[in-house]
């Protein structure tokens, strides 16, 4: 009964968001065909959604999309990857916390997007350039969630865990890591939305191909209707990206004994 009453709910909570979706686009074409503002400036989302379609058909955006694609799993994967590992080895060893946190520490503060000019300059531009600002986007904030997931466990848990004849291994694997999952997976969803974002950004600034190749191009005809549609499409992917993290969130806290 409380299983079909909370399914109801979540039913219920999506259809109110598809109808508010539902309506904000019909005032955005209202507003638009107005006349209140000039059309080419705020193109109604019937421009927008059939500007989407030629950009399909042509395969100009398919193309340019698996470009942009490609170079965030590339970054954000590896990044992601490395910087748990690093968590784990920071988190572990004191000589590795004291000479490595400090630099993990500092540049979780510092905006990734601030490092694209050196990067540039380090790097050169292809495809490199793009890969390297998502994987410091997603290096840093990993490792340092990861540090700051395992240094907040209860030191009384670990001591049990030691007393009872558990490995330093088998500590990692059933103490550690699971009681650090939900400062991991936080870490997780927020820079998976930001790998589109900085990859975005590097391919606006630097390079000559992938969706930001294409919002310059948009930029300099003033062709705002596919400047919007890149950035619904930008938008899409993020959320796609977070949403998968979610429920993979679910899934492991879950098995773990968390409530979700």
């Amino acid at each position: 009964m409380f299983i079909s009453g909370h399914s109801s709910v979540k039913v219920l909570e999506r259809t109110v968001s598809y109808i508010l979706i539902a309506l904000a686009t019909c005032l955005w074409e209202l507003i638009s065909r107005s006349g209140v503002v000039s059309i080419a400036l705020f193109p109604p989302p019937s421009t927008v959604f059939f500007k989407l379609y030629l950009m399909v058909v042509s395969g100009i955006l398919l193309q340019e999309y698996f470009t942009t694609l490609y170079r965030v799993l590339v970054g954000f994967l590896s990044g992601a990857i490395l910087g748990m590992v690093f968590g784990v080895l920071i988190a572990y060893s004191r000589i590795a916390s004291s000479t490595l946190y400090p630099i993990i520490a500092m540049f979780s503060v510092t905006p990734t997007l601030a490092l694209v000019p050196l990067l540039i300059i380090w790097i050169g531009l292809n495809d490199m350039l793009a890969i390297a600002a998502v994987f410091l986007c997603s290096f840093i904030p990993l490792a340092y969630n990861t540090i700051s997931g395992i240094r907040h466990i209860d030191p009384e848990v670990v001591d049990v865990a030691k007393t009872l004849g558990a490995s330093r291994l088998e500590l990692l694997a059933k103490i550690l890591l699971p009681q650090a999952l939900p400062s991991i997976f936080s870490a997780l969803k927020l820079e998976a939305a930001m790998a589109w974002k900085t990859c975005f950004v590097a391919e606006f600034i630097a390079l000559s191909s992938g969706l930001g190749r294409l919002m310059i191009e948009a930029l300099n005809t003033l062709s705002v209707d596919e400047m919007i549609a890149l950035l619904f499409i930008l938008a899409l992917s993020s959320y796609g990206f977070v949403r998968f993290f979610e429920e993979l969130e679910k899934s492991f806290l879950a098995k773990w004994g968390y409530r979700v």
